[in-house]
């Protein structure tokens, strides 16, 4: 991934993934300033059937792929801003997946294009669309219990897991859910509840104010119905490594599955929730470097 520098004209959006291109004065700056601007190039995507998933590239096309899938109203941008690309970049080829309802990829309103099983797929279509060869797949909360789903479906087209803070079986009274009548109030509420649980980055704050509550909101109905997992970790013969922050809500249902993967290693970062665990990307990217990065 290259290194950018930005000249002082604002830029209203900006991707580290984007190419970067020496200044012609397009920008509405002085012509040839000598600096670089970030041109946002059409983001990419694939389609599952008839929804339009996005991803994003970088990293070392020479190494070992890796994909990573974020949690609950997250995006591709949450893995950059937190420093996890800048990181991994040079030890892995990075693609991550905006899962549908989520980022730029597409926004169903109903709970029916939510089932478990679509949004593996999602995954899937992924890897098989850009030929990846028995990637490491990384998921973080829904992103995990996503990971797993996937997984579970073919455990032989992963080389390795990287699963975080999520449970195996989603417990979800729609009739007195926190997440569910918070994404019924809107984004702003989603944002805030946020704000409660940890200092958030002004990018994701961005984004989380921006977020489409209606589609998260039929996720999280989908989520209630979604079946248990409780059978998968057996299947899952290749390295797993599982973390989540000491505080964390569910750091012992994480902790518990070291015990239930044939070969699964499970590490904790102390003083930690389940929110601000995500800005620890120096932390867990070195586990996972350590780890995962030899061929």
């Amino acid at each position: 991934m290259s290194q950018v520098k930005l000249c002082s004209h604002p830029l209203r959006t900006v991707l580290i993934s984007v190419e970067s291109q020496p200044c012609h004065g397009n920008a509405g700056c002085s012509p040839n300033c000598g600096q670089f601007h970030l041109y946002q190039l059409p983001m990419p995507h694939l389609k599952n059937k008839d929804i339009s998933i996005r991803y994003e590239l970088a990293g070392d096309e020479t190494k070992p792929p890796l994909v990573l899938v974020f949690g609950i109203s997250m995006s591709c941008e949450d893995w950059f801003e937190l420093g996890y690309v800048a990181r991994l970049a040079a030890s892995f080829r990075l693609v991550c997946v905006d899962l549908r309802g989520h980022g730029a990829s597409a926004h169903p309103d109903s709970s029916r294009d939510y089932a478990l099983e679509d949004m593996a797929s999602d995954v899937e279509t992924v890897i098989e669309g850009l030929g990846l060869e028995r990637p490491i797949l990384w998921g973080y909360s829904l992103g995990a219990k996503v990971a797993l789903a996937a997984a579970g479906r073919d455990p032989s087209a992963y080389s390795a897991l990287i699963l975080g803070g999520f449970e195996l079986h989603s417990v979800v009274n729609v009739d007195n859910d926190l997440v569910a009548e918070t994404f019924a109030q809107g984004s702003e509420a989603w944002l805030s509840l946020w704000q409660q649980m940890f200092d958030v980055p002004k990018g994701m704050a961005e984004r989380l104010a921006g977020c489409d509550t209606q589609a998260l909101h039929a996720l999280r109905l989908a989520e209630a119905e979604w079946p248990s997992l409780a059978g998968t970790p057996e299947k899952i013969e290749v390295p797993v490594l599982l973390y989540a922050g000491e505080h964390c809500f569910f750091r012992d249902a994480t902790a518990s599955m070291a015990r239930r993967f044939p070969t699964a290693r499970y590490i904790e970062r102390p003083g930690r929730n389940h929110f601000d665990l995500m800005t620890e990307s120096s932390w867990i990217t070195r586990e996972v470097i350590d780890d995962l990065s030899a061929p």
